[in-house]
Protein backbone atom coordinates (compact mmCIF):
# COMPACT_ATOMS: atom_id res chain seq x y z
CA UNK A 1 0.00 0.00 0.00
CA UNK A 2 1.02 3.57 -0.51
CA UNK A 3 -0.13 6.89 0.92
CA UNK A 4 1.06 10.23 -0.46
CA UNK A 5 0.85 13.59 1.29
CA UNK A 6 1.75 16.43 -1.03
CA UNK A 7 3.43 19.75 -0.28
CA UNK A 8 2.93 19.98 3.48
CA UNK A 9 4.51 22.33 5.98
CA UNK A 10 5.83 21.03 9.30
CA UNK A 11 2.68 22.32 11.00
CA UNK A 12 0.43 20.29 8.66
CA UNK A 13 1.69 16.78 9.43
CA UNK A 14 -1.31 15.50 11.42
CA UNK A 15 -2.74 13.48 8.48
CA UNK A 16 0.67 11.83 7.92
CA UNK A 17 1.01 11.08 11.63
CA UNK A 18 -2.51 9.63 11.80
CA UNK A 19 -1.79 7.31 8.87
CA UNK A 20 1.49 6.18 10.37
CA UNK A 21 -0.20 5.66 13.77
CA UNK A 22 -2.75 3.38 12.18
CA UNK A 23 -0.15 1.35 10.30
CA UNK A 24 2.16 0.95 13.33
CA UNK A 25 -0.79 0.00 15.55
CA UNK A 26 -1.82 -2.66 13.01
CA UNK A 27 1.64 -4.25 13.14
CA UNK A 28 1.84 -4.09 16.93
CA UNK A 29 -1.64 -5.60 17.34
CA UNK A 30 -0.34 -8.65 15.46
CA UNK A 31 2.76 -8.85 17.70
CA UNK A 32 4.96 -7.66 14.85
CA UNK A 33 7.72 -5.14 15.46
CA UNK A 34 7.62 -2.57 12.65
CA UNK A 35 10.76 -1.07 11.17
CA UNK A 36 10.30 2.52 9.96
CA UNK A 37 12.77 3.16 7.14
CA UNK A 38 13.32 6.87 6.50
CA UNK A 39 14.58 8.18 3.17
CA UNK A 40 15.40 11.80 2.48
CA UNK A 41 18.26 14.11 1.66
CA UNK A 42 20.41 15.56 4.43
CA UNK A 43 18.26 18.19 6.11
CA UNK A 44 14.97 16.89 4.67
CA UNK A 45 13.47 16.59 8.15
CA UNK A 46 13.80 12.89 9.03
CA UNK A 47 14.73 13.47 12.68
CA UNK A 48 12.21 16.31 12.98
CA UNK A 49 9.47 14.01 11.67
CA UNK A 50 10.43 11.28 14.15
CA UNK A 51 10.54 13.78 17.04
CA UNK A 52 7.18 15.35 16.20
CA UNK A 53 5.49 12.00 15.54
CA UNK A 54 6.73 10.18 18.64
CA UNK A 55 6.39 13.14 21.04
CA UNK A 56 2.62 12.82 20.59
CA UNK A 57 2.80 9.57 22.59
CA UNK A 58 3.67 11.43 25.77
CA UNK A 59 7.34 10.53 25.99
CA UNK A 60 9.52 12.26 28.55
CA UNK A 61 12.56 11.55 26.38
CA UNK A 62 14.42 14.32 24.61
CA UNK A 63 14.23 13.22 20.99
CA UNK A 64 17.24 14.25 18.96
CA UNK A 65 19.43 12.93 16.18
CA UNK A 66 21.51 9.89 17.15
CA UNK A 67 24.13 10.75 14.51
CA UNK A 68 27.00 10.43 16.99
CA UNK A 69 25.55 7.87 19.41
CA UNK A 70 24.21 5.83 16.42
CA UNK A 71 20.97 5.05 18.26
CA UNK A 72 18.68 6.36 21.00
CA UNK A 73 15.82 4.67 22.83
CA UNK A 74 12.67 6.63 23.65
CA UNK A 75 9.88 5.32 25.87
CA UNK A 76 6.19 6.18 25.92
CA UNK A 77 3.07 4.71 27.51
CA UNK A 78 2.24 2.90 24.26
CA UNK A 79 5.58 1.52 22.99
CA UNK A 80 9.31 2.17 22.89
CA UNK A 81 11.05 3.57 19.84
CA UNK A 82 14.66 2.72 18.97
CA UNK A 83 15.91 5.49 16.69
CA UNK A 84 18.97 4.71 14.55
CA UNK A 85 21.03 7.04 12.37
CA UNK A 86 23.41 5.06 10.16
CA UNK A 87 24.91 8.09 8.40
CA UNK A 88 28.34 7.64 10.03
CA UNK A 89 28.57 3.90 9.34
CA UNK A 90 31.20 3.23 6.67
CA UNK A 91 30.94 -0.50 6.02
CA UNK A 92 28.66 -3.48 6.39
CA UNK A 93 31.30 -5.11 8.59
CA UNK A 94 31.16 -2.16 10.98
CA UNK A 95 27.37 -2.45 11.06
CA UNK A 96 27.46 -6.17 11.75
CA UNK A 97 29.91 -5.62 14.63
CA UNK A 98 27.44 -3.23 16.27
CA UNK A 99 24.78 -5.96 16.45
CA UNK A 100 21.85 -3.79 15.41
CA UNK A 101 20.26 -6.72 13.56
CA UNK A 102 19.51 -8.17 17.01
CA UNK A 103 17.14 -5.24 17.59
CA UNK A 104 15.57 -4.56 14.18
CA UNK A 105 12.20 -6.25 13.91
CA UNK A 106 12.68 -8.02 17.25
CA UNK A 107 12.41 -5.28 19.88
CA UNK A 108 9.94 -2.44 20.06
CA UNK A 109 9.53 -0.16 17.04
CA UNK A 110 12.66 0.79 15.09
CA UNK A 111 13.12 4.01 13.13
CA UNK A 112 16.18 3.99 10.87
CA UNK A 113 17.67 6.96 9.04
CA UNK A 114 20.09 6.13 6.17
CA UNK A 115 18.80 2.53 6.27
CA UNK A 116 20.11 1.79 2.77
CA UNK A 117 23.53 1.19 4.32
CA UNK A 118 22.07 -1.84 6.11
CA UNK A 119 19.79 -3.13 3.34
CA UNK A 120 21.40 -6.57 3.15
CA UNK A 121 21.07 -7.30 6.88
CA UNK A 122 17.68 -5.70 7.56
CA UNK A 123 14.73 -8.07 8.01
CA UNK A 124 12.66 -8.22 4.83
CA UNK A 125 9.35 -8.18 6.72
CA UNK A 126 7.59 -5.55 8.84
CA UNK A 127 9.04 -2.67 6.85
CA UNK A 128 7.31 0.69 6.63
CA UNK A 129 9.01 3.05 4.18
CA UNK A 130 8.72 6.78 4.82
CA UNK A 131 10.12 9.08 2.15
CA UNK A 132 10.49 12.82 2.68
CA UNK A 133 11.15 14.96 -0.37
CA UNK A 134 11.83 18.68 -0.11
CA UNK A 135 9.70 20.73 -2.48
CA UNK A 136 11.17 24.01 -1.26
CA UNK A 137 12.39 25.50 2.02
CA UNK A 138 9.01 25.17 3.75
CA UNK A 139 7.14 22.33 2.02
CA UNK A 140 7.78 18.59 1.93
CA UNK A 141 6.08 15.66 0.25
CA UNK A 142 5.67 12.54 2.40
CA UNK A 143 5.12 9.00 1.16
CA UNK A 144 4.40 5.99 3.37
CA UNK A 145 4.61 2.48 1.90
CA UNK A 146 3.91 -0.84 3.61
CA UNK A 147 2.78 -4.38 2.91
CA UNK A 148 -0.97 -4.71 3.32
CA UNK A 149 -0.57 -8.51 3.50
CA UNK A 150 1.55 -8.19 6.66
CA UNK A 151 -1.17 -6.34 8.56
CA UNK A 152 -4.25 -8.17 7.29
Amino acid sequence: MKANFLSLRETELQPVFSSLDSIVTSYLSLNKKPILLFTGEMGAGKTTFIREWFSRYGTNSSINSPTFSLYNVYDSHKFSLVHFDLYRIHSLEEMENLGFEEIWGKEDVSAIEWWQKAESILPKENRIYITIASNNFENRTYTIEWSEEEVS
